[in-house]
């Protein structure tokens, strides 16, 4: 699924970077906090699930923008995440268009 959506945007003209869990994500926002507009973060990680992830995320850059993928129940998942700054939603699996429509919403 990583490597589809990162196909998907650069097929869209961004640049991208994939971390291959949670803790690879950390490093490369830490690394670099200004460098990211979007993050997409699954929920199920290896080494750090997507919810931990997500509080070191907004440590590091509190203004990112980031959508959550998931498998599991949209609404559900959307009423755990409510009032974390959570910028949009996409359950697996996702379609271009999907996620083009997610982008159209969040990204000026």
């Amino acid at each position: 699924m990583r490597t589809v959506a990162d196909q998907i945007f650069r097929m869209l003209g961004f640049t991208t970077a994939l971390a291959e869990d949670g803790l690879a994500a950390i490093e490369f926002v830490r690394s670099t906090p200004d460098a990211f507009t979007l993050v997409v973060l699954d929920l199920t990680m290896p080494r750090m699930d997507g919810e931990e992830t997500l509080r070191h995320l907004r440590a590091i850059n509190p203004g990112i923008r980031i959508i959550l993928t998931s498998g599991f129940n949209e609404q559900s998942t959307i009423n755990r995440f409510t009032g974390r700054g959570i910028a949009g939603f996409l359950p697996k699996p996702f379609t271009v268009d999907m996620l083009t429509e997610q982008l159209r919403k969040i990204l000026p």
